[in-house]
């Protein structure tokens, strides 16, 4: 009989001590949904001519207005670097390439300026840029150029936009 009424016991107090979450004392705390972030960064820094092919973003930032990250940004134009991200509601991001980590193969950058010096009447002109372009928004970046049927021979100049791509309107030959 003892053993059955330690067994009723032992029974409703399990029953007390389980259940629902919300009755424990311990707070919560909530991470940044990375996945969610991810999304929203494809979207936020893809262009017409870099799309954002891939990004990688820490999965334990604590989920708070105001809470700062950086993630790991590639663009379709083989650009890669660092988004800096700010929460700025609950489930709401705003991002920006982190200057000076973003970084763009020199090919890239050297089909795109043949191809604006072909528009601008040098076709047929032989890029040579660095291998690896590193991206600061507001500066020159020079490359060499040759063989242009004559027309543009010597070096050319030109600014990057924040992602990578080559600003048509800034390509000079000297």
């Amino acid at each position: 009989m003892r053993a059955l009424l330690v067994a009723a016991l032992t029974a409703i107090g399990l029953s007390a001590c389980g259940g629902s979450s919300s009755s424990s004392n311990t707070p919560t705390t909530s991470t940044v949904d990375d996945a969610a972030v991810e999304s929203q960064l494809k979207q936020q820094l893809s262009t017409p001519t870099a799309q954002v092919t891939k990004v990688s973003c820490p999965s334990d930032v604590k989920a708070t207005d105001g809470a700062t990250f950086k993630c790991s940004v590639t663009w379709s134009n083989g650009a890669t670097g660092k988004a800096q991200v700010t929460q700025v509601a609950p489930g709401k991001f705003t991002s920006k390439p982190v200057s000076g980590s973003v970084q763009v193969p020199g090919a890239t950058v050297e089909k795109s300026i043949q191809a604006d010096l072909a528009k601008q009447g040098a076709p047929n002109a032989t890029v040579n840029c660095p291998d690896n372009i590193i991206v600061k928004v507001g500066t020159t970046v020079t490359c060499d150029v040759s063989s242009a049927s004559g027309k543009a021979n010597g070096q050319v100049t030109f600014t990057l936009s924040a992602e990578g791509t080559v600003d048509e309107s800034s390509v000079q030959t000297s």
